[in-house]
């Protein structure tokens, strides 16, 4: 599995010997966990360099996965929708190991499209996707990511002081979305919205992102009661029909809490 996870980060085809020291195993053992994954079709060799990559047989696996997420089949028609609204790219994700991973992406009008895809990771702390899903946990779970993850700027808007992104969690817990106002990446902003299960339990987010161009904070504004209809929509399918309004923040819904730039 070590192997499989440095290949898929690799930029490129690597050497038997690069792949040993990088993964901090014996070059033999390296060689013969990669003739099994070749055979297995986990892994390709290059005839003509030697060196390795992925192989065709983890597409599947991937695939295999994704088909299992019934949220991702339910929510496609309300994310095509929301996209189409709101012009700008939409994003389900859920949280895995600390980490945002996207499960599905619909874009938007804008000429420049963004370069996230399905199965990109990217930080919890950083994302408007992350902390949507990061708040909705025990605090005990806010102060363990902390503590294990840390809070790595991403860029200079990233909040990186822990009881700072502790209360923001809270006011974001409370209004029942987030705002990542350029702090995952320059020029980029976006509103997101946690997705329950008929527990009422968290499952999933989604986001409408855009560049700043098109994305001004007024119409991050614009589009927070546009994010959160569609995410009762969604919760609504997976059979979440209890008190939906409260626990999303949909009470009001053309009403918006003013926008604090310096905390979202």
């Amino acid at each position: 599995m070590a192997i499989l996870e440095y290949l898929a980060q690799a930029q490129e085809p690597r050497e038997l010997s690069v792949i040993s020291q990088d993964v901090a195993l014996n070059k033999s053992t390296v060689h013969r966990f990669l003739s099994t994954l070749r055979r297995m079709g986990y892994v390709r060799q290059e005839s003509n360099t030697g060196r390795y990559c992925l192989g065709s047989r983890v597409a599947w696996l991937g695939a295999r996965f994704l088909e299992g997420l019934d949220i991702r089949d339910l929510a496609r028609p309300m994310l095509k929708e929301l996209a189409l609204e709101s012009g700008e790219t939409v994003h389900l994700a859920i949280l895995d190991q600390d980490e945002v991973v996207y499960i599905d992406k619909i874009d938007g009008r804008q000429p420049v499209k963004m370069a996230s895809r399905v199965g990109l990771r990217m930080p919890a702390h950083s994302t408007g996707l992350g902390k949507a899903l990061l708040a909705d946990l025990p605090e005990s779970e806010w102060r363990r990511y902390v503590s294990e993850k840390g809070l790595t700027p991403r860029t200079s808007k990233t909040i990186v002081d822990p009881e700072a992104f502790f209360e923001h969690l809270r006011q974001i817990r409370k209004q029942n979305y987030s705002i990542d106002n350029l702090e995952n990446e320059e020029g980029m902003r976006c509103v997101a919205v946690s997705i329950r299960d008929h527990t009422g339990k968290t499952v999933a987010a989604l986001s409408i992102a855009g560049w700043t161009v098109s994305m001004t904070l007024k119409k991050v504004e614009s589009l927070v009661p546009l994010a959160k209809k569609s995410a009762v929509a969604i919760s609504e399918r997976l059979g979440w029909f209890g008190h939906q309004e409260r626990a999303l923040g949909t009470e009001g819904m053309g009403k918006v809490e003013p926008l604090s730039v310096g905390k979202v």
